[in-house]
Order: structure tokens, then C-alpha cells, then sequence
């Protein structure tokens, strides 16, 4: 169902502001409306960036934090996380000031490393760097040639000393200062290529010599700076404790700059659920007894948000409406009205009592360990109960591990009740049956929205618009009694009821156009959407695919199991080798098999309920209910 919201106005005074929203948030009670001028908060900026911080610096110690094992998340009060912010933010200091360490010292080493792939070609130069430059008449030029270009240049009568490089090399150039045009026209022409040497002293060797220390003590210094990171590494849930810390108290900010304000007074006003108001009213009177609430049913122009309330067995399946979208506030909730559709789906989909055994197991007990929270819990719960649909339904139409029934149940009473219909020996029933349940599906949609017409006062759109259709499918069927062996004045009784309702839906459906030929044109083209509805009927085909694939592959699976065992036959020592590597070859295929077939059919499931049940009477223009409350993301609030 969808709760009932009320629309909450508060006004207290602005010395409780901050005690009065810190209650607030902790209830999640309380979604806060914008006022039209709401406050501007330099501060929700400046905890924003704490919080990034700390997250940037739990990130940091990541790698060398223990690993964690898989278990629910630790449970602190908001006060204990609070409490131990100051120290987070203190330990946030010390891991962002080794980070920059860190950061400058590889920053410093990489520059060396850039300078010595500069000089690396020039190891071979003899003379000191600081001596290359014009003296006494002769002029040096440095650069890259190719080495075959240079008896050119001496013949030229320049002394070139090749300094290192194998096909281009680094050369030094020397020639008098009369020569010196000639020969740097020369080159030029040689495609040399010019080298200006960086402002060093001493030989390129030296220089090499003292680059390589330079570096070595700087990843000493990375080195000392990273063990220093690694030994803060246990101290890393601190950070994600002051993480949430910070993200209670942006939030609560964030809340802040939604009230309204006077000299001394705040005005909150927002969308509770009406089930939650007492409990507001206790929270408000813990804190102040100077307060005005007013709460009212909401207005025709205002638009609430959507919270979803089912009993335990359904609630699960809210996951699957919120995966969709929320139904608007007012219209209907969904989740009661698939849940069973879907329970049925599931399992005739996955038809393998085997796969459904371990598939409820693994869910039952990842809910056990982990215990999980919202969305995933309902996900986890919703394969829980699709693992108890395959159970049964793999006993009904299905397999068991890839095996059929008569086998498992060889020599037994049961031997020929299982299963009812067998897809890989009758599939034309298997089909039959899963078209049957399509059109009840849809069926059930088009009378929950032929429903919301007579809600609405609109009996019109109750018949015109939603029930004709499932007259003129069922007339359409009841044509085919005589192939049925059914009274033949059946088939003649289908056969007026679908003119009927087709007549009334080409005359009525476009009523609101009045007795123009646009009606009747559109009345025609609305007779064609008979062709959407067999294509929703053959969307079905779906769950027999699925439940038909399972069988055959498990089938497949089986077979290579034994071929892998056939080969290993012999003496007692090979028969046990082979026993124990088709164990083990079967439970990795038939758990990976589960696994892709479980995802699959989760998916296809929701798919017939999206498009060929929603597509019929859904409304999901609902927006989430958000409420003032914590968000933390490592530890859940107590």
C-alpha cells in the first residue's frame, strides 16, 4: 500500500533549532521542504570538503588496512561517532601531510629521472658542460645527426666527437669561428638537430653519477614516508568512523539551510508519513515544550512523495517496484499485486528444485552473515523466496540437478507423478500453460485499471478503454472450441462477443471527438493495438524458454559428468579420481549454471511485469520519500 502522507509545518525557536533537527534526523521521520528563500551555507561547502577529505585519506590506507572479513557493518551511537571526529580529523592531518610527502619526493625523483634521460646520449662526453662556448677563435655546436651524415661535416672541416647513441647520435661539434656558417649551414642541411645543455657543471657523467643519488635518497624518502602511511593503516576504521561522523553532521547542515527563519524564531515545514506523527510529537516534546506543529492531509495542487508499505512476505518486492519507479501518491501500489506473478515466474523459469535448494540456502545464509539493508536485504530476500518457487516448481515442471524425475524418483511411488508436464517431452502443454498465465496476468492488469476508472466515475474508460480487450481475447479464443472438442455454439458465441466489443471500441474509443471522422479514424487505428496484445501474449513464451534451456543445459552438464567418469574406469584408485573430479566438475558447472540462470530469470521476471502488466494500469510518477537522517556508509547508527 502507499502511506498516507501529512504535510508538517514547525515553528520553534532558534535556540532549539539545532537540538530539534539533531532529533529529527535521528527518527527519519521528517522530509524538509525548500522554503522560497532559503538560507545560503558557506558551511554545507566547507563539511562537504571534510568529508571528502576523510574520504581521500581512508582511501590512502586502504592497501594497508587488514583485510576485512565479510560480516555486517559495526554499529555506533551518533554521539560516540561524533565523539571521535576530532581524533579522525587529526589522523586525516597526518595521512594528507605523508601523502604530500609522498607526492613531492616522487614529484622531485621523476624530475632527475626526465634530466637524466636527457643526458643519458651524452655519457660519453669528455669535456666539462660548462666548457662548450666560444674561445679562442673556435665555435662548438651539440646536437643529434645521423652518424652517417658525419664525414660530411668533417670534410667540411669541423671535429666532431660522437658522445653515445647507435643510429642517431649525440654529437659534439667543433669547427673555427671563420667555418662556423658554412658548417652550421651544413648541418642544418644534414637534418641536424640542435641540443642546448640544461645549466649543470661538470661532465655528463658526474652529473649521471649525482642524478642516481639524488634519486636513491628520494626513494628512501618514499620509501620512509609510505612505511610511515602503512603503519596508519590499522588506524583506518578511525577514518571511516569520522567519514560518517561528518556526513551526519553535513546533512544535518544541509537540513538547515531549508528552514525559514526570523529574529527568533525557524519555520520547517515538509511531508511526514502519517503512521510516524505520534512518534514526531514524542521526539518534539523531549526537546522543547515552546513549539507550534501543524499537520494537515495534503492539498490538491501538491504532490507528496511515495513510501511503499507491505506486509513482511511482500515487502521484498518493493525492491523490484523501486528498480522501476515509484507509483505515483494516490494511484496504486503494485508490489501486493505482481508479487505473486513474480513468485510463480521465478520458478517456472529456473525449474530446477536442485538449483532452487542451493539458491535459497546461499540467500538464507548471506542474510544470516552479512545482514544486510534495504534494497540488497529485499534483492536477497526476493531470491530467497524465488529459490522456494523453484523448489516447487522444479517439482511440478522441472528437474532436479539437470536430472528428470522418473529417474530421481527410479523405483519409487513416485516415479510417474513427476513432473506434471515435462517441457523436453511435451512442450506444446508447457507452452499452452505459460501463455495461459500471461493472459491471467494481463487480464489482472486491465481490471485493476478498468478498477481506477470506476474509482474515478469514468465507466466509459472502465469498458471502452480496458475491459472490451479481454472480451475480445477471450471471444477470440472460444473460436478455437471445435478443435477442442468443445460445443461448437461456443465458437459462435466468441465469435459475436469479439465483433461486439470490437464494434464498441472502433466506435467509443476516441468518444471524446465527438461524432467527427477523425473518431472513426482513430477508432480504426485503435483496433490495431489487438496486434500489441498477441505480442505480449508471445512475451510469455519467455518462461518456458528459460525453463527449457535450464533443463536441456543441465542435461548437457550431466552428460559431460559422465563421459569424464567413463574415462577414468579401471582399477579402484582410478575410478576414485574420476568420482571425485566429476564431483567436482559437476558442483562448479551446476553452481555456475545456477548462478547465470538465477540472474537471467530475475531479469526476465521483472521484464513481464514492467512492460506487459505495468504497461497496463501503472502510474510511476511517484518521487522517494528522503528524509532528514544520517546516510553513513561504514557504520550503521544505533
Amino acid at each position: 500500500m502507499i502511506v498516507p502522507m501529512k504535510r508538517l509545518t514547525l515553528i520553534g525557536l532558534k535556540e532549539d533549532e539545532s537540538a530539534l533537527l539533531q532529533a529529527l534526523q535521528a527518527i527519519k521521520a521528517v522530509q524538509i521542504l525548500p522554503p522560497e528563500e532559503g538560507r545560503e551555507s558557506e558551511r554545507v561547502a566547507q563539511l562537504e570538503s571534510r568529508v571528502q577529505r576523510l574520504n581521500s585519506a581512508q582511501l590512502a590506507l586502504r592497501p594497508f588496512a587488514p583485510k576485512q572479513g565479510l560480516g555486517p557493518k559495526p554499529q555506533a551511537t551518533a554521539q560516540e561517532l561524533a565523539d571521535g571526529l576530532e581524533d579522525s580529523l587529526r589522523l586525516c592531518d597526518q595521512v594528507e601531510e605523508l601523502e604530500r610527502a609522498v607526492s613531492a619526493s616522487q614529484a622531485e625523483a621523476d624530475k632527475r629521472r626526465s634530466l637524466m634521460a636527457q643526458l643519458q646520449p651524452w655519457e660519453g662526453l669528455s669535456c666539462r658542460v660548462e666548457d662548450i662556448h666560444p674561445r679562442a677563435g673556435v665555435r662548438y655546436i651539440t646536437g643529434f645527426m645521423q652518424k652517417e651524415q658525419i664525414p660530411a661535416l668533417e670534410d667540411a672541416g669541423a671535429v666532431v666527437e660522437v658522445c653515445g647513441g647507435e643510429k642517431e647520435a649525440a654529437v659534439l661539434i667543433a669547427c673555427l669561428e671563420g667555418d662556423y656558417a658554412q658548417v652550421s649551414s651544413l648541418a642544418k642541411e644534414l637534418r641536424f638537430k640542435e641540443y642546448a645543455f640544461p645549466q649543470i657543471q661538470g661532465t655528463v657523467q658526474e652529473n649521471l653519477t649525482a642524478l642516481q643519488g639524488e634519486i636513491d635518497a628520494l626513494s628512501a624518502q618514499t620509501e620512509a614516508h609510505q612505511q610511515a602511511l602503512a603503519a596508519l593503516g590499522k588506524e583506518r576504521d578511525a577514518l571511516l568512523r569520522g567519514q560518517d561522523a561528518a556526513i551526519i553532521q553535513r546533512e544535518l547542515e544541509i537540513g538547515r539551510t531549508l528552514l525559514a527563519t526570523t529574529d527568533a524564531t525557524f519555520i520547517l515545514e515538509g511531508w511526514v508519513r502519517s503512521d510516524q506523527v505520534e512518534e514526531i510529537q514524542k521526539t518534539l516534546d523531549q526537546v522543547t515544550e515552546v513549539y507550534y506543529l501543524d499537520l494537515r492531509d495534503p492539498a490538491e495542487d501538491e504532490t507528496p512523495p511515495t513510501v511503499l508499505k507491505n506486509k513482511p512476505l511482500v515487502a521484498p518486492y518493493e525492491a523490484v517496484t523501486n528498480l522501476y519507479s515509484l507509483p505515483g501518491y494516490g494511484s496504486v501500489d503494485a508490489t501486493p499485486l505482481f508479487a505473486p506473478f513474480y513468485f510463480i515466474f521465478f520458478g517456472m523459469m529456473l525449474s530446477d528444485s536442485a538449483y532452487g535448494i542451493v539458491l535459497s540456502l546461499g540467500c538464507l545464509a548471506f542474510l544470516k552473515k552479512l545482514k544486510p539493508t534495504g534494497m540488497m536485504r529485499d534483492l536477497a530476500l526476493v531470491l530467497f523466496q524465488g529459490g522456494i518457487s523453484t523448489i516447487i516448481m522444479g517439482l511440478f515442471v522441472g528437474t532436479f540437478a539437470g536430472l528428470s524425475w522418473p529417474t530421481v524418483f527410479a523405483g519409487t511411488a513416485l516415479e510417474n507423478v513427476f513432473p506434471f508436464i515435462d517441457s523436453s517431452t511435451d512442450p506444446i502443454s508447457m507452452l499452452i500453460l505459460c501463455f495461459a498465465l500471461g493472459i491471467v496476468h494481463m487480464f489482472y492488469g486491465v481490471f485493476i485499471a478498468a478498477w481506477q476508472c470506476i474509482k474515478k466515475g469514468d465507466w466509459a474508460g472502465a469498458f471502452v478503454d480496458n475491459l472490451c480487450w479481454p472480451l475480445i481475447i477471450i471471444g477470440l479464443l472460444l473460436l478455437a472450441s471445435p478443435m477442442l472438442n468443445l460445443p461448437a455454439a461456443l465458437g459462435t458465441v466468441g465469435q459475436w462477443l469479439a465483433i461486439l466489443c470490437a464494434v464498441v471500441v472502433f466506435l467509443f474509443s476516441a468518444r471524446s471527438k465527438g461524432w467527427t471522422v477523425g473518431r472513426f479514424i482513430s477508432g480504426a487505428g485503435k483496433l490495431y493495438d489487438i496486434t500489441s496484445w498477441l505480442g505480449d501474449v508471445l512475451s510469455y513464451s519467455r518462461i518456458f524458454a528459460l525453463g527449457l534451456s535450464t533443463a536441456v543445459i543441465g542435461l548437457v552438464l550431466n552428460t559431460l559428468g559422465g563421459m569424464l567418469y567413463s574415462a577414468f574406469q579401471g582399477n579402484m584408485v582410478l575410478q576414485v579420481i574420476g568420482f571425485l573430479l566429476t564431483a567436482v566438475m559437476l558442483v562448479f558447472l551446476h553452481v555456475f549454471m545456477m548462478l547465470i540462470s538465477a540472474l537471467g530469470c530475475f531479469v526476465h521476471t521483472a521484464r513481464l511485469q514492467y512492460v506487459e502488466f505495468f504497461g497496463k494500469f501503472y502510474d510511476g510518477s511517484g518521487k522517494p520519500f528522503r528524509p532528514l537522517s544520517y546516510k553513513t556508509k561504514h557504520v550503521q547508527v544505533r
